[in-house]
């Protein structure tokens, strides 16, 4: 269909002289205008356009009046199709941007699903799902980290400031681990962290925790009070299931807080 609307402006470009031949490219215009423009927008260039080519075919016409309205008849049509074509992808464009808005939402609702809210760590089934992604690998280490003052916390300046507490030990926690180690909040005021190292490094680790949870007093609106934790490792051995390094870990945390708290205790 372009190819025979190309032809029959070339034919009334000939048949009428070189005197209006210019007019034909008005047909494009109205295109250009659909690629960007809304449709009421694209209708007023394609009418615009339109009235031009008229006025300016009737005032430079040599007298071939059939030719020139043939040219004018096709500068409508292109017109025409302009408005549906950008009707057609405003639809697309509104369409895509429903169906990113929808992507995105999912991601949102799938995020939120998988994210402890107070933290801003993973939950309980984040860290499961994010185990599950991870490469098996034959050198694993698990943590179980508890808060050994929160419930004086409460008690003393009442469960706003501890969730202070909780979100600045989330932070300590998170700013001496790597971005690929997982880190949870596994519940209450225990936290966990899965690291794909041996439990030399493991341990190492564990002791930056301790030591910058313990630095400097820990802020919760407007009071202060120090830092301390219990810690459990265990290493996680090829072959071993989750549930069994899990019940390793709990053990040496046990340890830990039977110790008077304040502790780092590795399984074994």
């Amino acid at each position: 269909m372009p190819v025979v609307l190309v032809a029959i402006l070339l034919g009334a470009d000939y048949l009428e002289g070189p005197e209006t031949a210019y007019i034909g490219v008005l047909a494009v215009i109205p295109m250009l205008a659909a690629v960007f423009a809304t449709p009421a927008m694209t209708g007023t260039v394609a009418v615009i356009t339109w009235l031009a080519a008229w006025a300016c075919g009737c005032g430079a016409s040599d007298g071939d009046v059939v030719a020139h309205w043939v040219r004018l008849v096709i500068i409508a049509m292109a017109g025409v199709a302009a408005v549906g074509a950008s009707v057609l992808r405003e639809r697309r464009e509104a369409a895509l941007t429903a169906a990113l808005a929808g992507a995105a939402a999912t991601q949102t609702l799938r995020d939120q699903a998988h994210t402890d809210q107070l933290t801003g760590l993973y939950n309980r089934h984040g860290a499961l799902a994010a185990l599950a992604k991870k490469n098996a690998s034959s050198h694993w280490c698990l943590a179980l980290i508890d808060c050994d003052d929160l419930k004086s916390v409460n008690d003393t300046f009442g469960h706003l400031a501890g969730d202070e507490y909780l979100k600045a030990i989330a932070g300590r926690i998170s700013n001496c681990l790597r971005s690929s180690d997982i880190i949870a909040r596994w519940g209450g005021d225990e936290f966990l962290v899965v690291q794909d190292v041996q439990l030399g490094p493991a341990y190492q680790a564990m002791a930056r925790v301790d030591e910058a949870i313990r630095r400097s007093p820990i802020a919760m609106n407007g009071h202060t009070c120090s830092g301390s934790v219990s810690i459990g490792v265990a290493a996680w051995d090829h072959g071993s299931t989750f549930e069994e390094a899990m019940a390793e870990a709990d053990t040496a945390l046990y340890q830990a807080k039977s110790m008077g708290g304040a502790q780092l205790v590795v399984s074994g």
